[in-house]
Parts: C-alpha cells; structure tokens; sequence
C-alpha cells in the first residue's frame, strides 16, 4: 500500500516559520492527506486569511479537488496584524480553524461548494454558522487552546479596528462557547451541537 502524505505548496510565503508552522497544524489533519493544499499571501482588502477550493479543473471531483489557504499581503490589514510576528500559538490557531474549513469543504460537490460560496456572501447566518463549524473542527482536532489565544489576541489587540472586532463576535464562537466545547469533547470525545443564544 502506498504511504500517505500530506502535500503543502508554497506561493510567495517566504517565511520558513510560517511554512514550518502550517505543515504542523495540517499533519494533524489525517482527513487532508494525499490532497493539495496552498498556502498563499495575497493583497485582500476585506479579509486577513481565508480558506477556498482551487478553481481548476480538479474542481469538479471532491476525490481530487485541490484546496487554499490565504493570508493578507494588503496594508490596511497587515498595520494592525503583521502574521509572522504573531505568538505561534495564535498563528496555529488561526491556520487551524482554516484547515477547519477545508475539511467542511471535503464533502461537499461542487454545485455544493458554488452554494456554499453564495449562501456565505450573502446571508450572515449562514456564515456564522460555517464559522462556528470550523471552530468546532479544529476544536476537535486538539487546537482548542490556541483558538482561544487566537480569539483572546485579535480582541485584545488595541490598534485592530472596532469594526473588525464587532465582526468578530458576532460571526465567531467566543472564549467561553469554545471553553465548553473544548469541556464536552474532553469528556465525551464528541462534538456537541451548538445552540445560539439571540
């Protein structure tokens, strides 16, 4: 039988701590072995990292589609938040619920994936609940500890905008939600659901 592995690609990610630092989160990731992930820094406007399906012709077959991980290149982001001198664990968190997505991506068919994009852009509850989801992946891939640093930094940090944090809570699980899943999958080793308080 031939041995799995998982395949990282470069693209203008010239920090070797970074590239170090995503290989480890995704060797954790047994689900995204024998699959194409990029990580890529880019000039985005309205995001500092996020995590899609490659467009191209492995689109179309969820047994081979290709997937990517990109960070913010663009100056209004990386003034408040510069990603190579995070604290690793913040960085791992963050790569860490991304790779969460991914994996909510695996399932999906590519009709699936274009309505996943759509319902995302364009209704707020569907987003959160994607967000929370990939929350919830990465909780159970052992990364509790350091989404919360990851949360605990981005609301804590002074110079990020008040927009960017009012985002933040109202599409992300907080400290204390992750707190009590991080509680049930210690002790049940299953992921609980998550119920919204309006």
């Amino acid at each position: 039988m031939a041995a799995t592995k998982h395949t990282c690609l470069y693209q203008n990610v010239q920090s070797q701590q970074l590239r170090d630092w995503f290989l480890e989160v995704l060797e954790t990731y047994p689900e995204l072995t024998d699959r194409r992930i990029f990580l890529r820094k880019i000039n985005m406007k309205r995001s500092t990292m996020r995590a899609q399906p490659v467009a191209n012709g492995r689109f179309f077959r969820r047994a081979t589609r290709d997937y990517r991980i990109d960070f913010s290149s663009h100056l209004d982001v990386t003034e408040h938040v510069k990603i190579q001198q995070l604290p690793k664990e913040v960085v791992v968190g963050w790569f860490a619920h991304e790779l969460g997505h991914v994996v909510d991506y695996l399932h999906r068919p590519s009709l699936g994936m274009i309505s996943f994009g759509l319902g995302y852009a364009l209704w707020s509850r569907y987003m959160r609940a994607a967000e929370r989801r990939a929350d919830q992946i990465a909780v159970n891939h052992g990364f509790g500890s350091e989404i919360i640093a990851t949360k605990n930094y981005l609301m804590s940090h002074s110079t990020l905008p008040e927009h960017y944090k009012k985002r933040l809570e109202k599409y992300y699980l907080s400290a204390d939600e992750i707190e009590g899943l991080i509680l049930a999958w210690n002790e049940d080793r299953e992921m609980p659901e998550i119920v919204e308080v309006e």
